[in-house]
């Protein structure tokens, strides 16, 4: 028997040791359940990728199945072996152990319950599972019969696999879409995409993207609220908080719109920063957009399949032929040459083709402009040059007007044409490349004719809001946010009438608009910080609306840049002079704190910046600069009592700053000078040989051989790497404009060192390129999956893990979800508290069925600043329009299992496909007794209140067992006996919460790791806590340690602060104390700690700290 228990671990372990651990989960189903095909099943939950563990957000992501496996004929496994659970339990084999060798968790649930069943009993049980296959990598499964394409030897972790597949950037050449709204775009080829409904623009001919969402500009946020651009309502700690995770979809939280991009990176995994935010078409700076999603490739299919369909009255010879005379698409000469042999398509073209057709077939903007040509305006055209513009424009009147009178107007398939000209409208016909369509011809159209994006056309409860506003001679209204935006709007451009009263802009609303000084006149604040100065500039050379952050610098003073050497505010007058922050310094201290070696030479002898250098190009005396000689051309010393004495010792006078420098409030981007006759020059190092009057000054120097290309043709990352020491001195020279300029309160000594920049270096990606592309066309965002349905013959199948943002076979359709970020807030009381945190989507139905969940622990003094990300998905598909929608939040301590509080969160606008959430909650004192209520409904259960409900929102809270709204409807919970069982799932599943050293769906895995080394894992009574089971760390615990104590493992003794007063010092009651922690290049954290007795204890360290007694600073 000892041999054949060391015959099975080699057997196992030597198949698994170095491999990726992959568990799939949800795989064991009833039969009955297989008609929901929306129900997550066959899942592999990934935690994203996460560079810094204190701060990036914790999300877990879903990777599913759309298809049941039950429609594959998988033969019997012969290859590898299979134990049943008996097998396992005479060699000890344990839960934790197959879990190690990538047994999924549903086999390896029924294993645990095999083991505790022998605990008490020696009869055999009948389960539905009763045995494990040992699969031979890279294969996995109940049957061993899948395999990730993705797939490498070289790859540790699931996790890395996954990071390192989607740093591939996503070029889709097929699209996804959004089938939950009956949408008629004009073609069959062409979808919706779940971010173009409200998103302001009409893509549907019959408008239902639109249709609904002047709900959202009548919503009002709450004072504590910020109100994206989109109307979307956040929560304002949110606003500008540094993430790299937008809260508003349209990203307005972090980025003025202005300054979002049109396209995202679609290099990483499909997580909230790629997958739930728009790029808005209302910013068309770079090429006219088709759409409103972030992925690049949209639009480029989106062009390319308006022309692939052709219009009803045109034959099929006929569009093929005018494809191939204008060169659309760049047909093969195989298809041309099969309707013409010799290439004249004019003849086809007369023959088959309509007087007058549209090109393309669909609508291009707004769901009812079409291009109209005709059969003139094709035979005409010569080939090789771009594709001329529409003879008409064809609309519906009944959604725009205020063109010209008097012009005559032309019917065509139930749509009004006109000329161009007759609207008027102007096309941008030079500059852009032949195959520019969208840039010559659309783009000028969505500009000029923007009043025909009628949203909400005859909608008369929408107008009647303070956030609306009523076109003149208009039934229209759009909302407030749309006005002094440079586009036209209304009809009569009277939206663009934008004056101010009396010096304000508040006659506009709820919305925050800039005020133009120079003309008086108020403009959309999308306008901010565009590169276009819009209101004018003023005496200064300032902008109101580019100049946003210089208006503040230079009008306001900073003490760290006062007599640094740099003029930042603009001069005022008095008493008859010029006073600056650079007036009367001569008795300030140019090195100090603030400028000591920061890279740029405050003292104009550079005193703030010798000695800095950790590893110089070249050793040098102390209090010596390093600079490139005039005389030797090579790398030299400078005495500093050589440098700003008026006399030039080094190449482009670097040694004497002073020379480019400007004396004006704006700094210099210059930093090199050279001489030019009896005058002087500044220029950049780049530039400086190429620029033909250092050049001349400079020859010998430049005249100097390269061991590579001139500097004027390398950017700074190439020079840093290959350029010489000479070249790399110059190019880490900083300039006037790059100085920061405010900077951050600092104790302590004065850097002595220059920051070096650290170079991360990504190594090079183990998956062809190739596959990466031919995946990605097949399962767009999602993982393929190999299917082998008989390994002997090698017969396979293919389908695609989905994330849930995604549904399919091929991750082709977009889900309708919520995307919900949750941050925490705790009392003194509960910072050491570990917390369960159960997130519930919920109906209204007496039912109250759970749709999805999501749960994970939270700790104070672990997560504080973390943000949870975390999708919640709707058990129909589509969701019940007829039902009303809420995210139900349980706080547990997660020790004792103990109740806590609950939370309830509105699903408020059930017609987006993608409903964002950002919400902060303050999980109420230990102290804090529950509010109940009276609610004789309850029949198995209690009736509480929620927490965060300002109008006395209840619930019952149901005993284990019950479940329903009113905790009427029995089930058979299957949680473990230690654990809670709080509901039942949608597949028939308990729900349940686990102490901190279970986890599982029915909390029946140990954690084991705070009970190895003898229980020593924490030291000074500290209490460990095991990490999330799918989170990826370095850290598999924490460690909550006692009051005085600190360190990962509780092993540092924290310090201590101990006060005396003297006796007749009168002390009151409590003591409110500031701890501030500097750090550099960072705002000092303030962390106050109220206090009624003398003695405190706090782990983080702190630069400074000072005592309020009876309010006032002591």
């Amino acid at each position: 028997m000892l041999f054949m228990n060391y015959l099975l671990y080699f057997i196992l372990f030597y198949g698994i040791n170095g491999l990726p651990q992959i568990n799939l989960d949800l795989t064991h189903w009833p039969n009955n359940t297989e008609s929901n095909s929306s129900l997550q099943h066959d899942c592999l939950h990934v935690a994203a990728w996460i560079e810094n563990e204190e701060s990036d957000p914790y999300e877990i992501i879903s990777y599913c199945m759309s298809e049941w496996p039950s429609q594959w004929s998988i033969e019997k496994n012969n290859q590898d072996q299979y134990f049943t659970f008996a097998q396992l339990y005479q060699r000890n084999i344990s839960s934790e152990q197959l879990h190690v060798w990538s047994t999924p968790l549903d086999i390896i649930e029924y294993y645990e319950l095999y083991l505790n069943h022998r605990l008490i009993s020696n009869t055999s049980v009948v389960m539905p599972i009763n045995g494990f296959y040992n699969c031979t990598p890279p294969r996995f499964g109940p049957l061993c019969q899948y395999s990730l394409e993705i797939y490498q030897s070289d790859h540790l972790t699931l996790n890395e696999m996954i990071h390192d597949y989607y740093l591939h950037e996503y070029q889709p050449t097929t699209l996804t879409c959004y089938i939950h709204l009956e949408c008629d775009r004009g073609s069959i080829s062409l979808c919706l995409d779940w971010s173009e409904i409200c998103d302001g623009i009409v893509d549907c001919r019959n408008g239902i993207d639109e249709e609904s969402c002047w709900q959202l500009n009548i919503n009002q946020c709450e004072d504590n609220e910020y109100r994206c651009r989109n109307e979307q309502c956040i929560q304002k700690t949110f606003f500008r908080d540094g993430s790299n995770v937008f809260e508003c979809l349209d990203q307005t939280d972090e980025k003025k719109l202005s300054d979002s991009t049109i396209f995202i990176n679609m290099s990483s995994e499909p997580t909230f920063s790629t997958e739930d935010v728009t790029c808005s078409k209302r910013d068309p700076r770079l090429r006219m957009k088709m759409t409103s999603s972030c992925v690049k490739k949209r639009t480029d299919l989106i062009e390319k399949l308006m022309f692939t369909d052709k219009p009803q009255n045109v034959s099929d010879d006929c569009w093929l032929a005018i494809h191939c005379h204008w060169n659309i698409q760049k047909l093969s000469d195989l298809i041309c040459d099969d309707i013409s042999s010799d290439g004249n398509f004019a003849e086809i073209i007369d023959q088959t083709c309509p007087d007058m057709l549209y090109m393309p077939s669909s609508p291009v903007l707004f769901g009812h402009i079409y291009f109209s040509y005709t059969k003139e305006d094709v035979l005409n055209h010569n080939p090789i040059r771009p594709i001329p513009p529409p003879r008409y424009l064809c609309y519906n009147d009944q959604l725009c007007s205020g063109f010209y009178f008097d012009r005559t107007l032309l019917p065509f398939n139930n749509a009004t044409c006109r000329r161009p000209e007759d609207f008027p409208l102007k096309f941008d016909l030079f500059g852009l490349s032949r195959t520019a369509w969208n840039g010559r011809y659309a783009l000028p159209s969505f500009k000029q004719l923007h009043q025909c994006n009628t949203v909400n056309h005859n909608e008369p409860l929408s107008c009647n809001t303070l956030n609306m506003y009523k076109c003149l001679n208009s039934s229209k209204c759009i909302s407030k946010n749309l006005l002094c935006n440079k586009i036209n709007d209304c009809d009569y451009k009277d939206d663009e009438q934008c004056s101010s009263i009396e010096n304000s802009c508040s006659n506009f609303g709820i919305y925050r608009f800039i005020r133009c000084t120079t003309q008086d006149r108020c403009i959309s604040t999308t306008l901010e910080n565009d590169g276009i100065c819009d209101c004018g500039f003023n005496e200064y050379g300032l902008c109101d609306d580019e100049d946003s952050d210089d208006y503040h610098i230079k009008n306001h003073i900073s003490f760290s840049t006062i007599c640094d050497g740099f003029i930042e505010l603009i001069s005022v007058e008095i008493d008859q002079r010029n006073e600056t922050d650079e007036t009367e310094c001569d008795y300030w201290r140019c090195n100090n704190t603030y400028t000591r070696c920061d890279g740029f030479w405050n003292c104009l002898n550079g005193a703030d910046e010798v000695d800095c250098d950790p590893s110089p190009a070249l050793s040098c005396p102390l209090h010596h600069h390093i600079c490139v000689s005039s005389e030797t051309y090579q790398l030299m010393c400078l005495p500093l009592k050589q440098a700003n004495d008026g006399n030039i010792d080094c190449i482009g006078a670097t040694d004497e700053p002073q020379l480019c420098r400007s004396d004006y409030f704006e700094a210099s981007y210059y930093n090199i000078h050279c001489k030019n006759g009896e005058g002087s020059h500044c220029t950049f190092y780049h530039f400086f040989c190429g620029d033909s009057i250092c050049n001349e000054t400079n020859y010998e120097f430049c005249a100097i051989p390269r061991n590579y290309s001139s500097p004027v043709y390398m950017d700074s990352d190439e020079l840093d790497t290959t350029g010489s020491d000479i070249d790399k001195f110059f190019n880490q020279r900083k300039v006037d404009k790059d100085k920061p300029r405010e900077k951050n309160f600092s104790l302590g000594a004065m850097n002595n060192v220059i920051k070096q920049n650290t170079t991360m270096i990504r190594l090079p990606l183990s998956i062809n390129q190739e596959i990466i592309r031919q995946q990605q066309q097949r399962c767009h965002r999602g993982l393929l999956l190999r299917v082998w349905l008989d390994y002997e013959k090698n017969l396979t199948n293919e389908t695609c893990l989905c994330p849930p943002s995604f549904y399919g076979n091929m991750c082709q359709y977009q889900n309708q979800r919520i995307s919900l970020t949750l941050k925490f807030q705790t009392y003194a009381d509960s910072l050491q508290i570990l917390f369960a945190i159960v997130v519930l989507l919920i109906d209204d139905s007496d039912d109250r069925l759970i749709h999805s969940h999501q749960q994970f622990s939270y700790l104070y003094m672990r997560d504080c600043d973390i943000k949870f990300n975390m999708y919640l998905l709707y058990s129909t598909r589509p969701k019940d329009k007829n039902k009303n929608y809420s995210i139900h939040i349980d706080v547990y301590e997660k020790m004792s299992l103990a109740y806590r509080r609950s939370f309830l969160i509105p699903i408020q606008f059930s017609f987006l496909p993608v409903y964002r959430l950002a919400v902060q909650l303050n999980i109420p004192r230990t102290t804090d007794t529950f509010e109940r209520c009276v609610n004789q409904h309850c029949i198995h259960g209690q009736c509480m209140k929620y927490s965060n409900h300002r109008n006395g929102a209840t619930f019952c809270r149901c005993n284990q067992g019950w479940s329903g709204r009113y905790c009427n409807i029995s089930h058979h919970c299957t949680c473990s006996n230690d654990s809670l069982c709080i509901g039942i799932l949608p597949n028939n599943r308990s729900l349940c919460v686990c102490p901190s050293n279970k986890w599982g769906s029915q909390c029946l895995f140990q954690s084991r790791i705070c009970n190895s080394n003898e229980n020593l894992t924490c030291l000074n009574g500290g209490k460990c806590i095991p990490t999330d089971e799918h989170v990826v760390s370095n850290k598999k615990f924490k460690c909550i340690c006692q009051k005085g104590f600190s360190g990962l493992r509780c092993e540092i003794i924290d310090n201590e602060i101990n006060l005396s007063f003297q006796e007749n010092i009168k002390l009151s009651q409590s003591i409110l104390v500031h701890f501030i922690e500097v750090f550099d290049d960072h705002v000092p954290i303030n962390g106050s700690t109220f206090q009624t007795a003398v003695d405190h204890w706090r782990s983080r360290p702190r630069n400074c700290s000072t005592l309020r007694r009876n309010g006032l600073p002591q």
